[in-house]
């Protein structure tokens, strides 16, 4: 589970709906307006709060919050040290690599979700490795010459 990057399912999920569930004949983005696909923008739950303002959770905002817990779950995990932690934050690097790609290169990944899920990916690739080289130090330290 140490190589394993949790930002790796947000990126398979997002990818999947949009090879899966985007209608791509009747998506298209006119210069000027924001490229977001109608299926991120779609309520999955909606309600009317105390205050009476009425507040919706859609698809993009549900993937985005998704991708935070795994980020927390991330850096939790990424205080320990062991034989896989350099080959995890490779693979961790790969993936972010691979967000970078996409969302320059791929039209279904110009969107604000996708941009937002690679700010994840990226703190979460900078954090894991801030993480791990401050738990080895630590660890060297604490070794008798």
């Amino acid at each position: 589970m140490g190589l394993f990057p949790f930002t790796l399912i947000p990126l398979v999920l997002y990818t999947f709906a949009a090879v899966f569930l985007y209608d791509h004949s009747n998506y298209v983005v006119e210069p000027g307006q924001v490229a977001l696909h109608p299926f991120w923008s779609k309520a999955v739950i909606s309600f009317t709060l105390v205050s009476g303002q009425s507040w919706s959770l859609s698809y993009g905002d549900l993937l985005v919050t998704v991708a935070i817990v795994l980020l927390l779950l991330g850096m939790l995990r990424s205080a320990s040290t062991n034989r896989g932690t350099v080959l995890g934050n490779i693979v961790m690097v790969l993936v972010l690599c691979v967000y970078i790609i996409l969302f320059l290169t791929v039209p279904f990944a110009g969107t604000s979700v996708f941009f937002l899920l690679t700010i994840v990916a990226l703190v979460d690739t900078l954090s894991t490795v801030s993480i791990s080289m401050v738990a080895s130090h630590s660890t060297m330290d604490a070794v008798p010459d």
